[in-house]
């Protein structure tokens, strides 16, 4: 069986909780993932967006301080960004807490390459494939001499589909799933490289958890990494990875998105991209803007 690479992601914000937090999984050997991209911007209030990233940024280095001794994975914004600019000044004065980066939005072997000019091989790079211009440029994206340092390489599927304005989102207990996801394992595989797979949203569906490992396991044929987004979800993940049964059967679910844009409104959280209803699903600021597009033709 492969070995598996768990990440806790968190927002980059509020230290104090968030430094109480990443203690309480001390010794549970998950990575820690602190994010700067997706969770911090406000797609409703979009002119709210770059003072949310100063503050994720402030906040960050809050966190570090408050924990010197931590090393954590950053995810930062698009190399293509105004936004990455600022980010690169973190990286910088953070450089020896930080593991790994995230690289969101990846499309071609020049996104790696922007980061390597700057920062050459200083970190480990974890890729994220979120748009249908990167799934189709895997190949050439890992066939970079810029390459050795990828670590992982994720697939992000609530901003591919919000990139192929496909609704609603596929999820992963469907095996509809698995047919977008299968061919991207295959190629990240054949370049020597280990898949990394994309978070879920539904934080109390631990169903979904154990249909998505066992798929892993049967698909991937090197290490790979799973995301979560709560600790909910980390220590299902732990539990599972020491008492998976391949051997149990494998059904999937109806694919259910029930939210509308009110439910989103209602349960956003403060200064954050996404809402969490009542039944502890994340409604994603993709699902947000796709189903607002259907509502305005």
């Amino acid at each position: 069986m492969p070995s598996i690479t768990l990440y806790q992601c968190i927002p980059s914000y509020k230290p104090l909780p968030t430094v109480r937090l990443i203690k309480s999984l001390a010794g549970s050997d998950c990575n820690i993932h602190l994010d700067l991209e997706d969770s911090i911007q406000d797609v409703q209030n979009p002119e709210l967006t770059p003072k949310l990233k100063a503050d994720a940024r402030r906040d960050f280095a809050e966190i570090i301080l408050n924990l010197p001794n931590q090393k954590v994975s950053l995810r930062v914004n698009s190399v293509r960004s105004i936004e990455f600019q600022k980010d690169k000044e973190l990286l910088w004065q953070f450089v020896d807490n930080i593991e790994s980066v995230f690289i969101p939005k990846v499309e071609s072997s020049d996104d790696v390459g922007i980061f390597s000019k700057e920062f050459s091989d200083r970190f480990k790079l974890n890729l994220i494939i979120e748009t249908q211009l990167g799934v189709d440029n895997i190949d050439e994206i890992l066939s970079s001499r810029l390459n050795n340092n990828i670590d992982f390489v994720f697939f992000g599927n609530y901003d591919y589909h919000l990139d192929t304005n496909t609704y609603p989102i596929t999820e992963q207990y469907t095996l509809e799933y698995w047919k977008i996801v299968e061919p991207v394992i295959f190629k990240v595989e054949r370049h020597k490289k280990s898949f990394g797979n994309s978070p879920y949203a539904n934080i109390a569906d631990t169903n979904c958890l154990d249909f998505t490992l066992r798929q892993l396991t049967k698909l991937c044929k090197r290490n790979f990494a799973l995301m979560s987004l709560h600790k909910i979800q980390t220590i299902h993940f732990q539990k599972l990875v020491h008492e998976l049964d391949l051997n149990k059967s494998i059904s999937e679910q109806n694919n259910l998105n029930d939210f509308t844009l009110d439910s989103f409104t209602n349960n956003k959280q403060k200064g954050r991209s996404f809402a969490v209803d009542g039944n502890k699903r994340i409604i994603t600021p993709q699902e947000y803007l796709l189903l607002l597009k259907r509502k305005n033709g």
